[in-house]
């Protein structure tokens, strides 16, 4: 009986016969340049060390300062916060009253809950926008195709992924497509809009607006979406908005504290054009999310917008 090929070419590496078998790598006794640099190397030292290697050290350090002194800085915020049932801490919250009796008259949006969010409590809103802006950001940094590092076989599957996304797309799929696309764009501008009227507003609408951005992908492909919406846009619209939201925050706190007149008109409660700043902070809100969860999908996925 005669034997199987694999058993011969193991039989044949096991006798050391092989002459077209490459040996495993843990025996490939090459060694580059770098191991070679590495294994000189009594140890790390900050003297022989290159520009690049430094720059490592110096942003690690950096690094480790940064969350010290911002443990710190929690620590004693914690520390001096006032404690319950003493005399110098208030016993009633006047401040949801305040809310709800006045804040129709003092922002001008009927819904209440965007009254707190965007304009009340706009920084801590700020700061969740800004949170969205930095996972995308960790997102592309981790995800990004590193054209300087690809390896023969990361191109043949990009090339495959191409052809892929040339192919003829799933006709059931475009036809779904034309349908929802339209109407999952104008609900999502519609909820963004309407977000000091009634629920919604940016996060909800935005989730929309990038869902339908992913769906036509899907249908599409890549090449498609990329006609309009590429990496440079994304990175315009992404960036700007949180500016355009930044400066609208700015704005209203040196407006507040400084007891000025604010520019923005608080218009008739219950019409569209009313609420003054929080609209815009809707429609920037709203950029904001789409892009990251576009983002998300295209990197996870691709690797690239």
């Amino acid at each position: 009986m005669k034997a199987p090929k694999w058993y011969r070419k193991l039989e044949q590496w096991v006798e050391g016969d092989a002459r077209d078998l490459k040996e495993p790598k843990a025996h490939d006794e090459s060694i580059t340049e770098s191991t070679r640099k590495i294994e000189n190397h009594n140890g790390p030292s900050l003297i022989r060390a290159s520009r690049s290697e430094l720059i490592s050290a110096v942003s690690r350090i950096s690094a480790v300062i940064c969350c010290f002194v911002l443990l710190v800085v929690m620590m004693f915020t914690v520390a001096f916060m006032p404690t319950t049932s003493t005399e110098s801490n208030v016993t009633m919250n006047e401040t949801a009253k305040r809310y709800i009796e006045q804040g129709m008259d003092e922002v001008g949006a009927t819904n209440l809950v965007a009254n707190i969010i965007l304009v009340y409590r706009g920084f801590d809103t700020y700061g969740e926008s800004c949170v969205l802006f930095l996972g995308a950001t960790a997102v592309i940094m981790l995800l990004a195709n590193d054209r300087k590092n690809e390896t023969e076989k990361d191109r043949a599957a990009q090339r495959l992924s191409d052809k892929l996304d040339a192919k003829i797309p799933n006709q059931v799929l475009v036809d779904v497509t034309k349908v929802l696309m339209p109407v999952l764009l104008l609900y999502g501008a519609y909820i963004l809009c309407n977000g000091h009227l009634s629920p919604g507003g940016g996060f909800a609408g935005g989730s929309l607006i990038g869902g339908a951005m992913i769906l036509c992908e899907n249908a599409y492909g890549v090449n498609k979406v990329r006609t309009f919406f590429g990496h440079t846009v994304y990175h315009a619209v992404k960036v700007g908005a949180l500016v355009f939201y930044a400066a609208l925050i700015m704005y209203t706190i040196f407006v507040g504290s400084n007891g000025l007149e604010n520019i923005f008109p608080k218009g008739t409660p219950g019409s569209l054009l009313s609420a003054g700043i929080i609209l815009p902070i809707n429609i920037a809100v709203g950029l904001e999310v789409a892009c990251t969860m576009y983002a998300f999908y295209t990197y996870f996925v691709r690797g690239e917008l």
